[in-house]
């Protein structure tokens, strides 16, 4: 059980959603949170809820591998860094099939999402390691990750991603013998600025969605917009979690089912649809 007061967080994509209810969250338990986030007025107005001296502000584009390289030099200098929670998410264009999908999406969505990660796991394991203390480490996957969703493919695929990686750095940490345990939180629908009304999808120079991806989108919005579940208790859960030294970090109460529904399919009739197996 990693005991976190007075001990030292980094939570990317902290400047909203997920992010800020974590680091909210870890400053309750009494720790020093880095925030890193993109610069810009939102994470200027995350950055001022909190009182002076609970955080340290540190405006980063985790796609940048420079700039996460960075950051971790700085954690490094300020007395290093026991819980790391690569958090930081874009959902990227609005849904349209894989195929319809333009590669600069496709690319921007990997960058943040799954490599974005990647530059957190470079820059910071080495220096986890060299600490030679108790850690902990948190890679914010999706629902997305441990199922198949159409019309969101590069989010999908990077979640997937997200979700083998994290297994990959358990076995290997394991193997090591390093005292750092890994989580993957995998948390269903949410409402928070990455998926919500207000998401700031990208610039697509594709087609507009067909009929079957908008009405796929609608109906997602929907979803949103009655889920129950907020971004301060998927933090909770994930703080259970973190104490209970819990990998996968499952926090909407049908999520097992779900999940399990695609393993099911495969031992059945090795199809990972949705639709019936023709006879």
């Amino acid at each position: 059980m990693l005991e976190l007061v007075n001990k030292r967080a980094v939570v990317t994509g902290a400047a909203s959603g997920l992010g800020l209810a974590m680091a909210r969250l870890f400053v309750a338990e009494g720790m020093h949170v880095v925030l890193a986030d993109l610069p810009g007025a939102a994470f200027d107005v995350a950055v001022q809820s909190f009182k002076t001296g609970q955080v340290t502000a540190v405006p980063t584009d985790v796609s940048d591998p420079l700039a996460m390289a960075a950051l971790a030099e700085q954690v490094k200098a300020g007395g290093g860094v026991d819980l790391l929670c690569n958090n930081a998410g874009i959902t990227g264009d609005l849904p349209r099939c894989s195929w319809e999908h333009d590669l600069a999406n496709w690319r921007r969505v990997l960058d943040v999402n799954l490599l974005g990660v990647v530059n957190g796991l470079h820059s910071f394991v080495p220096m986890m390691l060299e600490q030679g203390r108790e850690g902990h480490i948190v890679n914010t996957a999706s629902m997305g990750g441990l199922m198949a969703l159409p019309f969101i493919s590069p989010y999908a695929a990077a979640k997937a991603a997200l979700v083998a990686l994290s297994e990959s750095l358990d076995l290997e940490l394991g193997s090591l013998g390093a005292d750092i345990a890994v989580s993957v939180l995998c948390p269903g629908l949410v409402r928070t600025g990455l998926t919500g009304p207000g998401a700031d999808h990208a610039q697509s120079r594709a087609a507009p969605p067909g009929a079957t991806a908008q009405a796929f989108h609608q109906h997602a919005q929907r979803a949103l917009n009655t889920a129950t579940v907020t971004a301060d208790q998927v933090a909770m859960q994930l703080l259970i979690g973190i104490h209970e030294k819990r990998f996968y970090v499952l926090t909407h109460e049908n999520s097992l089912e779900l999940a399990g529904q695609r393993w099911q399919r495969l031992t059945r009739d090795c199809s990972p649809h949705y639709r019936s197996s023709q006879a």
